[in-house]
């Protein structure tokens, strides 16, 4: 019973050691292979990795730190964007709390222009004709408006 456990166990030490050395001479044939193709030898060609190794992190450096450079430019550009959607939300409120057919109470220094651009919003100003057509029967010269008039203000077109 003993000579078999240690016949046993011999061979399960053994078995893995002859399946690593079948293992071991297929790498040492693939080895041989590739230093016949590329006629370098494993040192040659383990350097050559790792340089191509060492440009390709260098490359991955330069890449990665564009893309946080871009990142940046790209948060930058969604700050202005909201920035403007945030005028142009003010701006619509403004516009249709005028634009509803409302009257405007004219003070010293105004024109007409002035009250487009009070009235529709900053890129407005060149609306004033609205305003001036709709109160013709107050305004016989658009150069001339006095304060305390009450002008009809027409929705915006």
């Amino acid at each position: 019973m003993k000579k078999t456990v240690l016949i046993l166990a011999a061979a399960s030490l053994l078995l893995p050691a002859l399946a690593y050395a079948q293992n071991w001479d297929a790498i040492v044939k693939e080895i041989d292979e590739n230093e016949r193709q590329t006629g370098m030898d494993v040192r040659e060609q383990t350097g050559a990795m790792l340089e191509d190794a060492a440009l390709l992190n260098k490359e991955a450096e330069g890449v990665e730190y564009e893309n946080k450079a871009l990142e940046g430019k790209i948060m930058k550009i969604q700050k202005v964007q909201d920035w403007w959607k945030g005028i142009i939300a003010e701006d619509q409120k403004y516009i249709e709390g005028f634009c509803k057919g409302d009257t405007y109470t004219v003070i010293y220094g105004d024109c007409l222009w002035m009250i487009a651009g009070k009235v529709y919003g900053h890129p407005y100003y060149y609306k004033w004709p609205l305003i001036y057509n709709a109160n013709r029967d107050q305004i016989k010269d658009p150069d001339w408006i006095y304060p305390d008039q009450v002008f009809t203000i027409p929705p915006l077109q």
